[in-house]
């Protein structure tokens, strides 16, 4: 059988679930309709029956009013695309700890640490500048350098809208859309928590989260984390730290004002960059983890090696400045301003690539230091409607948006002494001449970026609603650079103009049940702007399309909820090697996805509740070619896996106030290089915990990759660089709420 023709017969086999989803909801799911609005039903707590407690958080999750789906903050139930949303509870009943571990919790999301940029992120085949940070609903320009992994405690929730999402998070979003919501003050309330760990690799996380009342129309809200680590690599210390504060005052019962402050840090000691593949004769414990040619190896020896620099970092700090204020004008209009500003340090000097040499059998070591200092404004504005017009309730929204963005960078590249792979006297970073680094460049940047969106979703009846939107950008370049080697300058001026649309559809074909679809344009650089050069700037924005339709139920007396979707995605006018003079670059190539998405939360019994998901993705180049004019058609991008697989299972021991949970995530193989010479097989990671509560709060007793897995979990930039994963660990938590 083709390929073609056994995907589309998933794509057919998955049509079948949609289908049973739909019956299965027919005699069981009860919803409560009310006019002009697709909604769930109404659970009350008190009255729910223990099986339906289970779910329930899974439901509420489907009636949040979200940013990252829409303008005009339609609930996931309600918004024509995948929507996921993991919430803090989730975070700490899973062990998600940081964000890397929650991005691959999400079907058809895959995340891993790179030099420069941990936390990089694919999204149904697409990574780098196709994936869209948002920061509490506002864009995060140049998404590449905006991922960081950092504590998971710092965040309400995280909004994964996957597929191109253009006309709400801006240029770039072809992705998907990640959406990092933090903790906001909530009026009329004081609550907080706390939370205490320490587990294997001296790992050790402290946080604290307060909200205070002021009266009925103020409050103020603090949060904060620390966490640090020793890492299971030799030399490879970690610390995070990030401070959240935020004010909420309602001036008027029409106007409401909410400041927010965040400051992230990080700081790792000779990163861990990867272990490199060595040749199979040279190998203490080879193992059959990566395939790859010329006999190379993954040595199991190496596990706990580090071939960095002794004085190698990796660090950054940034604050996040936001202002939202929201007027309502009447009972149907409501004025939105949105006012932003970014800044941030990065710095890093490592040797990030360390290539196996035949010759000598020694690691053959890069030198490599980068400096960011960004700063960021952003100003948006928009009008909001609510109402009935023409017999038919509107959400609709339109607005204007700009965004500054000043960008300086050094980039210095070169070599550093080899070492041995088993035996590596790592030295330090080498002194940063002409000598030592080929390239020694200053580079700054200023990109503009003016917007004007519209959005409107439209009741066509209680049970039909649609949804359309448009976006319109002009994006300015200023660039400049000095060579110090050369002792030369250069700098260009570019403007690009976006278009981006999206229509959409949802229809509650049963109570509880809702069928959609969308089809949807969007647009990315061909590389990032902040970093274009005058060779690059010549080239037009990248288009991508994509078509999804899909099914969300809550059915069983709600004690289960279920989604699943298929989709394609195509991305044309990549950048590629001439057919005519490989030499040359030239757009013209184009990549596709298509895949298949499901996720169940469902209660078996009064005290079982099962949660799995799935996703297929089939992600090819559809016209490349590589350095040598071959073509790479038919190949997979890097870090892409086809198959994941989630289970995990919760029971609630009837006698004690206890939990018992086990958890297995399967990864089948990805590729390194997009040549797809270099395979790294798939892994199954084995988890348990038990959770208690005590006094206050929960005592959660935690066993990662229970079964000592040895695998591979992502590729950096060098093709020969694996990631190994965490080996068994264990860990002892405590969250107490008051």
């Amino acid at each position: 059988m083709s390929l073609e023709k056994s995907f589309w017969r998933r794509q057919a086999t998955s049509v079948s679930l949609l289908t049973l989803l739909g019956s299965a909801s027919w005699s069981s799911a009860q919803a409560q309709q009310s006019e002009g609005t697709i909604e769930l039903a109404t659970v009350s707590v008190q009255a729910a029956s223990a099986a339906e407690q289970l779910v329930l958080p899974n439901i509420e999750k489907l009636k949040i009013s979200s940013e990252t789906g829409s303008l005009v903050g339609l609930t996931p139930f309600e918004t024509p695309a995948s929507v996921d949303i993991v919430t803090q509870q989730e975070m700490q009943d899973r062990g998600l700890d940081s964000l890397v571990q929650v991005y691959n919790s999400v079907p058809g999301v895959m995340s891993g640490n790179a030099p420069g940029t941990p936390g990089a992120t694919s999204i149904r085949g697409f990574s780098g500048g196709a994936v869209s940070y948002m920061f509490d609903g506002m864009q995060a320009p140049d998404s590449q350098f905006m991922s960081r992994n950092l504590d998971s405690f710092t965040f309400d929730r995280v909004e994964v809208l996957k597929g191109p999402s253009s006309v709400i998070s801006g240029n770039g979003a072809l992705a998907g859309t990640i959406n990092l919501v933090t903790k906001q003050p909530i009026l009329g309330r004081n609550t907080g928590q706390a939370l205490l760990s320490y587990g294997s690799f001296g790992t050790v996380r402290v946080g604290a989260d307060y909200n205070v009342a002021l009266g009925q129309n103020a409050a103020l809200r603090a949060s904060g984390v620390y966490s640090q680590s020793n890492g299971y690599v030799d030399d490879t210390d970690t610390k995070t730290a990030a401070i959240s504060l935020g004010a909420t005052v309602a001036l008027s019962d029409r106007l409401t004002t909410t400041t927010s402050l965040d400051y992230f840090h990080d700081d790792l000691r000779t990163p861990y960059e990867g272990t490199p593949l060595i040749a199979a004769s040279a190998a203490i414990s080879p193992t059959g983890v990566v395939s790859a040619p010329n006999g190379l190896v993954l040595d199991r020896a190496l596990r706990n090696r580090n071939y960095n620099v002794y004085d190698g970092k990796m660090g950054s700090d940034s604050v996040w400045l936001r202002n939202r204020t929201e007027y309502e004008l009447s009972d149907n209009w409501t004025i939105r301003n949105d006012l932003g500003y970014y800044t941030s340090d990065r710095d890093w000097s490592n040797s990030e690539e360390f290539m196996y040499n035949a010759g000598t059998g020694l690691l053959d070591r890069s030198a490599v230091l980068i400096t960011h200092d960004q700063q960021v404004l952003s100003e948006q504005i928009s009008a909001r409607f609510d109402g009935a017009l023409g017999g038919m309730r509107h959400r609709f929204a339109v607005g204007l948006g700009y965004t500054n963005t000043e960008f300086s960078t050094q980039r210095y590249f070169g070599m550093t002494t080899p070492v041995s792979p088993y035996f590596p006297d790592r030295g330090f970073f080498p002194p940063t001449t002409a000598a030592n680094f080929s390239t020694r460049e200053n580079l700054s940047s200023t990109v503009d970026t003016y917007a004007v969106f519209a959005e409107d979703a439209v009741n066509i009846t209680d049970k039909w609603l649609v949804v359309g939107g448009i976006r319109y950008e002009t994006i300015k370049i200023e660039q400049s650079t000095f060579d110090l080697n050369a002792l030369s300058s250069a700098g260009f001026d570019a403007d690009y103009e976006s278009v981006s649309y999206r229509l959409g559809t949802v229809y509650e074909i049963l109570p509880g049940t809702v069928l959609f679809a969308q089809y949807n344009q969007a647009t990315i650089p061909v590389s990032s702007l902040l970093l274009a050069n005058i060779d690059s700037a010549k080239f037009e924005l990248s288009t991508g399309t994509s078509i999804e339709a899909g099914v969300k139920s809550t059915f069983w007396n709600n004690r289960a909820v279920a989604s699943a979707s298929v989709f394609q995605i195509e991305q044309d006018n990549i950048l590629t090697p001439s057919a005519a003079n490989p030499a040359l670059t030239v757009q013209g190539g184009s990549q596709r996805s298509r895949g298949v998405e499901a996720e169940l939360a469902i209660a078996l019994t009064d005290q079982l509740k099962l949660t799995t998901n799935v996703s297929y993705t089939k992600s090819e180049y559809t016209n490349l070619l590589d350095s040598s004019g071959m073509s790479l058609a038919g190949n997979r991008p890097t870090n892409v896996p086809e198959w994941t697989y989630f289970l995990m299972a919760d029971y609630k021991v009837p006698t004690l106030p206890m939990t018992v949970s086990a958890s297995l995530q399967y990864v089948s193989s990805f590729y390194t290089n997009t040549a797809n010479t270099i395979e790294v097989a798939g892994h199954t990671v084995v988890d348990a915990w038990i959770s208690y509560d005590v006094g206050p709060g929960t005592l959660r007793l935690r066993g990662r990759n229970l079964t000592d897995a040895f695998y591979g979990e992502w590729s950096g930039y060098n093709s020969q660089h694996i990631y190994i994963g965490a080996p068994r660990s264990v860990e002892l938590s405590y969250t107490a709420k008051f």
